[in-house]
């Protein structure tokens, strides 16, 4: 087995951030949020302007996501309506116990999803965009046709994974003779442009139903993958729907359904308020060791009550976001951990990425998109230039809601959250943001939203500050400069393992944020963990 240490970004500890007028954009690659800018300057709304920063992400932010992958979004209109975009993959008919061992489910050709992102951007800019397709990918198509200088982030990450990738269609794309492409290298991926060229000239139904379908069936069944065209060809536009929501101490919080990760940031803010002291009051110490313990409790809660999308009633909402469910959680959270789920398994780095752009007319998009782990499956097809999935890693062998089997819909940590001031004259955007980073998604956004409400930190500097992270078991995840010998003393004093990890470190996350300002203003905050920057209009 490969083990992966993700080390850290050696950079400083501000995040790349931007402060101004009414729009902004932040996202994990200079070149994505230049593409969103670019957009914006060209008349685009901040659908079109999300849609071609995800589709740049496509091109110099491969590792994290791509046409291979799977997209939701969260918008949020000018007039205040709230929607979930819900792009979320599915397996192929043929996928069961039967056909995909328990190695294939993490990487190859047999742990793939059918790949959504095509169909959701496309669908997206479509229905809520007003430029067309060719002027909102054409971004994406310059960027794969030029190349970019590889980054040192960029260098390590295909570093860790370039055993997986030598051998394959994924080296010949990623690798240079074998090894990964220096930092400061121009890396140009010609096959990759001309597949966004097609899409933009035919649309997202050649991905699924024309030519570029039968390449992708063809390509499965020579290397043994189980997505067909029949598979291709079912896939459907993404499903819009209403968001989860909850008011909490003067603040409504809203995210995405099962099965994204919406549910659990809102139970782990939820409980962070039914907590004692008072949240003012906390120090520092005290309000990190609460942080770590809230994740691994909510996702305690989530192994032992996993909720499918189709189980989701009003009435269980309503139990699962109430004071009294989040006090249940909190005096549970303070009991000492269960030695049987000490070792309740590892959680590798993952890999994701987010984009948070907002318009001068008041639209608000939040997209996450992803291929599961970083570099995704760790194959691709070689004559479209892009990485397949590994969702199929996520679900459980055996009886769950989210179990492998023919189209079952694999469990996501994608969680893209709007935070809203309550007020007597309307709700007013205070906080939009997403991340990066599988269940790391969860702690970092719940710290950057409690940086800002409860500590009244700028939101660039919640972005920027230490982070912990709970594990479902006895772990918990510090990064260094939080890593304070009180913290310590309390957490052991609670049967936890404390980690000590490096600053900055990757495996933490990565949060794009906007933070909407009483004067009307925007503060853009992009993550230092990552290759991220945010800029405004």
């Amino acid at each position: 087995m490969l083990v992966v240490d993700p080390g850290h970004v050696e950079r400083d500890a501000a995040p790349r951030a931007a402060h101004g007028a009414c729009a902004a954009v932040a996202t994990a690659f200079p070149l994505a949020t230049a593409a969103g800018l670019e957009i914006l300057r060209a008349g685009g709304n901040a659908m079109d302007a999300a849609v071609a920063a995800a589709w740049a992400l496509s091109v110099c932010e491969p590792s994290a996501s791509g046409l291979g992958g799977q997209t939701v979004l969260l918008v949020r209109f000018a007039d205040g309506r709230t929607r979930i975009i819900d792009g979320q993959s599915c397996a192929p008919i043929a996928a069961s116990l039967d056909t995909i061992t328990a190695s294939q489910q993490r990487r190859g050709y047999r742990a793939c999803t059918v790949p959504s992102t095509p169909s959701t951007l496309d669908w997206a800019q479509r229905r809520y965009g007003v430029l067309g397709r060719a002027r909102v990918m054409a971004p994406a198509i310059r960027i794969a046709e030029e190349g970019y200088p590889i980054t040192r982030l960029q260098h390590r990450q295909t570093r860790w994974v370039s055993g997986y990738l030598r051998g394959s269609p994924s080296g010949e794309l990623f690798l240079r003779e074998g090894r990964p492409l220096d930092v400061g290298s121009k890396f140009r991926q010609p096959a990759l442009a001309a597949t966004l060229r097609r899409l933009a000239d035919l649309g997202a139904d050649d991905f699924y139903r024309g030519e570029m379908a039968r390449q992708i069936a063809t390509d499965m069944q020579a290397r043994g993958g189980l997505i067909t065209s029949e598979d291709l060809a079912a896939c459907a536009p993404p499903v819009e729907v209403h968001p989860l929501s909850m008011d909490c101490g003067g603040y409504r919080y809203i995210s995405a359904p099962p099965p994204s990760g919406g549910l659990q940031i809102l139970l782990a803010r939820n409980v962070m308020a039914a907590m004692s002291p008072p949240r003012s009051s906390f120090a520092e110490d005290v309000w990190r060791e609460a942080v770590a313990l809230t994740i691994s409790a909510v996702f305690r809660e989530r192994e032992h009550r996993p909720v499918a999308p189709d189980g989701l009633t009003p009435a269980l909402i309503a139990s699962l976001l109430s004071r009294n469910y989040a006090r249940q959680v909190a005096r549970d959270l303070l009991r000492p951990a269960s030695h049987e789920s000490a070792d309740a398994g590892p959680e590798e780095p993952g890999d994701t990425t987010h984009v948070s752009i907002c318009d001068a007319d008041g639209m608000i998009v939040l997209l996450t998109q992803s291929i599961q782990s970083l570099f995704g499956a760790k194959v691709a097809h070689r004559e479209l230039g892009f990485l397949y999935n590994n969702y199929l890693c996520t679900c459980p062998r055996g009886s769950h809601p989210y179990g492998l089997r023919p189209r079952c819909r694999p469990r996501s940590n994608i969680a893209p959250t709007l935070v809203l001031r309550r007020g007597r004259e309307g709700d007013c955007p205070l906080l939009a943001l997403g991340a990066a980073g599988s269940r790391r998604i969860t702690s970092a956004i719940l710290q950057v939203m409690s940086g800002v409400i409860d500590r009244g930190l700028d939101v660039r500097d919640a972005v920027a500050a230490p982070r912990v992270h709970g594990l479902v078991g006895r772990k918990i995840w510090i990064e260094r400069p939080a890593a304070s010998d009180g913290l310590l003393a309390r957490l052991r004093a609670r049967d936890r393992e404390p980690i000590v990890k490096s600053p900055l470190n990757y495996a933490m996350g990565a949060v794009q944020a906007l933070e909407f300002m009483t004067d009307g203003s925007v503060r853009g905050a992009a993550d230092p963990r990552r290759d991220g920057a945010a800029g405004v209009l």
